[in-house]
């Protein structure tokens, strides 16, 4: 267990310290040469009071001074000086005053005290356009949209006029596709006030449409633009960045040089904060070395950029490179290396960065606490969360959105779900991510209450909140994990209902959720409906005919996918394999996996061995399947010879099955699983004293396996049966019908001379007798006839 916050943090030794200290910016508190303030020195009748400034006994301040002492207070973020000027201002009498009503307003914005900044705005007597711009960018700083939408009714109604500054404002707030009927009624007034022209407007609109969903009105709309700056083209990179076009920010980074533009520090945070999409790696390196021979890469954004673009492909040391070099550093800086220790599983050097930015001093913000938080979670580890959990408190950040729905991420994925459900109850602002968090707790904990996760979703709908693409997939997973086809139907119908009926996400949840329920039809009627497709897409449909032991339609469905030029990857190898397995195409399966690396350039994991290993065995090559296992890389592996002990208990081969089990039981004596499928094959070939022996041996050891689960859902009601037990209120009336059919089971044996023909689970048929002989065996049981055999034995 960490222990994170001592009750005295102590200097350490410089060799402790992972990276050269921060070069901090002093604050400029110098004052404009047109500042004169009065000093003690030169004027007797001055005196000091205790904010260090001095002032004249019988005027604070020289009535043109007070707006450089402004700059100083946001310069500095000096709010007590800032109230200082307020106090006055309001002596001298500010509110007919628009100039100095203004200036006020501003200050309150600056420090996001909107309430104050309001109260200045209401007292003023004079207000010209730009009052209401200042209080409007006010609340669209703090994504208070309807207090921008109802001020902007003020204004007009006052008869105010909105001018290009005011339009650019207001529409910065329309960020959601909610919203976008409002950007389109400003859109509508631009061009009637013939604002079009402004590059900052056209900027405005630009980024308004790509924010609400509507990239393509985006992309018009600054194809049709007359005149472009550097701004404008840096904010149409973001644009593309942000949607995952990293291929089209590209592009308009040429065009910006094409047509003579001088590319800045922003030109390069947006397109190397890209690289994660279309472009990746190497166009980043790139960029990082042209940001170097301009001389930007010394710019923090840039630096800052660079460090989160190493991180995001998993190249620490690079990251780590980038932040040595940095003559200057902020939080960003340290948070960007964090989140990259963070995604790269380094938890002890993501601590380490934790406490390096608390020896500096640096205020933390809720990104790198949140930042933090998600390591925990992805570490699961409870203690030092709970410890960050307690610094957030202590920081008074505990309401923050952000930082609380990673704690409820963090509760959720530690199996801590009534912490997490209690935290999000207490949180007094929530979006859609804090739902989701908790939501996806339910379908990482086995034999969690389904019907809470269903409350918890009617409870989101009541709420003003919308459940969002990943909102849906979650509940979708958790649908197809358990097999609730009718839930799953009608959440696809609520999906498509409120405008998710196109969403790639969502779709490719659909599929699956249909294919583990048993309706691969429904699941290829929404594939083949689908406009566009992506890899996940391709793979889900070829995992839902491998599922259904289609391995036909898999493999065709495979190389339609290569024909169509989507690059397949291990996942996708892998269903293709498990397909080959279950439908007897062992040699196109091994012919697969030999030019996997090479065609594909695709490195065979763990999983991928295992599957020739099935593949071999449910083949009968029982001695090619045991050289591959002792060739591969994961000779060692229990989970390779536990699934030749399975293939070979499959295929009734003891020989090889009785090997393959000393093997699996020395490589992992202590696993329950191992020894109940060693003692299930000795008794499927009647061996059972030999089954028997390994059952004591697991009793001698006092090794106990949870017992089995299985479920059913009838009329929206769901059936749990566990191993052994009777809990059910209907288990009376189950084991008598059980008991029924046992009966009748035995008559018709002895009816047919004590033989019952059956399908085994590798496609092939068997004549089995009640000792447990076979009579005989066929593998392409799709040439046989039930009542043939039966007439024949």
């Amino acid at each position: 267990m960490y222990t994170l916050f001592p009750s005295s943090i102590l200097p350490r030794p410089a060799e402790q310290h992972p990276f050269s200290p921060v070069k901090i910016k002093p604050l400029n508190t110098s004052f404009n040469h047109s500042c004169k303030l009065l000093n003690s020195e030169q004027n007797p009748n001055c005196k000091t009071i205790a904010c260090g400034v001095s002032f004249h006994e019988h005027s604070l301040f020289l009535n043109d001074d007070w707006p450089q002492l402004l700059q100083i207070s946001f310069g500095s973020e000096d709010f007590l000086l800032g109230q200082a000027i307020h106090g006055f201002l309001m002596k001298s009498g500010y509110h007919k005053d628009a100039f100095r009503g203004n200036n006020l307003v501003s200050l309150y914005v600056k420090f996001n005290r909107l309430d104050d900044a309001q109260r200045v705005f209401d007292e003023m007597l004079e207000r010209n356009t730009i009052s209401w711009t200042s209080i409007i960018n006010g609340y669209s700083q703090i994504n208070d949209v309807k207090s921008v939408f109802r001020m902007t009714r003020y204004m007009h109604k006052s008869h105010e006029e909105l001018n290009e500054h005011t339009c650019s404002v207001i529409l910065r707030a329309c960020e959601s596709p909610d919203e976008k009927i409002c950007g389109e009624q400003i859109h509508g007034f631009v061009i009637k006030r013939g604002f079009c022209e402004n590059v900052f407007v056209a900027t405005s609109l630009v980024s308004m449409y790509s924010r609400s969903g509507h990239l393509d009105d985006a992309e018009k709309l600054f194809d049709d633009l007359a005149y472009v700056d550097v701004r404008c083209l840096n904010s149409m990179i973001m644009e593309y960045g942000n949607a995952g076009y990293g291929d089209k920010a590209l592009w308009v980074f040429l065009e910006l040089l094409l047509i003579g533009l001088e590319p800045n520090d922003y030109t390069f945070t947006n397109l190397i904060s890209a690289c994660s999409g279309a472009i990746g790696l190497e166009e980043g390196r790139q960029l990082h070395g042209l940001a170097f021979k301009r001389g930007l890469v010394s710019k923090i954004s840039v630096g800052n950029a660079i460090i989160t673009m190493y991180g995001r492909h998993g190249l620490v040391e690079e990251a780590e490179s980038m932040f040595r070099e940095m003559v200057e550093r902020n939080l960003v800086s340290s948070t960007a290396l964090l989140s990259a220790y963070v995604k790269t599983g380094y938890s002890h050097k993501a601590v380490a960065v934790f406490l390096d930015i608390l020896y500096q001093g640096l205020n933390l913000d809720s990104n790198c606490l949140a930042c933090l938080l998600d390591g925990c979670s992805d570490f699961k580890n409870l203690d030092l969360g709970l410890q960050i959990h307690g610094f957030v408190i202590k920081l008074g950040l505990v309401s923050n959105v952000n930082v609380g729905t990673a704690l409820i991420d963090l509760y959720a994925k530690c199996e801590k779900l009534e912490s997490a459900r209690l935290f999000l109850d207490r949180l007094s602002v929530t979006n859609t991510a804090s739902f989701n968090a908790i939501l996806n707790g339910f379908t990482q904990i086995d034999g969690e209450d389904d019907e809470d996760a269903m409350l918890l979703f009617n409870k989101f709908r009541l709420t003003e909140l919308k459940p969002d693409s990943v909102t849906f997939s979650v509940l979708l997973s958790l649908f197809a994990n358990h097999a609730y086809l009718d839930r799953g139907t009608s959440l696809h119908g609520y999906a498509i209902k409120t405008g998710f009926e196109a969403d790639l996400t969502v779709l490719n949840a659909v599929i699956t959720m249909y294919a583990k329920c048993g309706s691969i039809l429904d699941a290829n009627r929404v594939f083949s409906g689908m406009k566009e497709k992506d890899s996940i897409s391709w793979n889900a449909m070829v995992s839902a005919h491998a599922i259904h032991g289609q391995g036909k339609e898999a493999v065709y469905l495979f190389e339609k996918m290569v024909n169509e030029g989507f690059f397949p990857d291990k996942i996708t190898i892998l269903a293709v394999l498990q397909a080959c397995s279950y439908s007897g195409f062992w040699s196109y399966g091994v012919s697969l996996f030999n030019e996997m690396e090479l065609k594909y350039g695709i490195k065979p994991v763990l999983e991928h061995f295992a599957c020739i290993v099935d593949l071999l065995g449910r083949a009968r090559l029982f001695p090619e399947a045991m050289e591959f296992i002792n060739k591969s890389p994961f000779s060692d592996s229990p989970f390779l010879w536990r699934t030749l002990v399975h293939v070979c208990k499959l295929c009734g081969d003891l020989n090889f099955g009785k090997m393959a089990s000393k093997k699996l039981l020395d490589l992992s004596p202590r696993d329950a699983g191992s020894y109940i499928l060693v003692s299930n094959m000795y008794a499927g070939e009647g061996l059972f004293d030999e089954s028997s022996r390994v059952r004591t041996a697991m009793n001698d050891l006092k090794i106990s396996k949870e017992a089995g689960c299985s479920w059913i859902d009838i009329d929206n009601k769901i059936h749990q049966f566990v191993a052994s037990s009777k809990d059910h209120p209907d288990s009376r009336d189950i084991y008598a019908k059980l008991d029924l059919l046992k009966r009748q089971q035995q008559t018709w044996f002895h009816a047919h001379n004590g033989v019952f023909v059956c399908h085994t689970s590798i496609g092939h048929l068997q004549a089995v007798r009640l000792d447990g002989s076979i009579l005989e065996y066929a593998k392409d049981w799709y040439d046989w006839k039930f009542e043939i055999l039966v007439e024949k034995w």
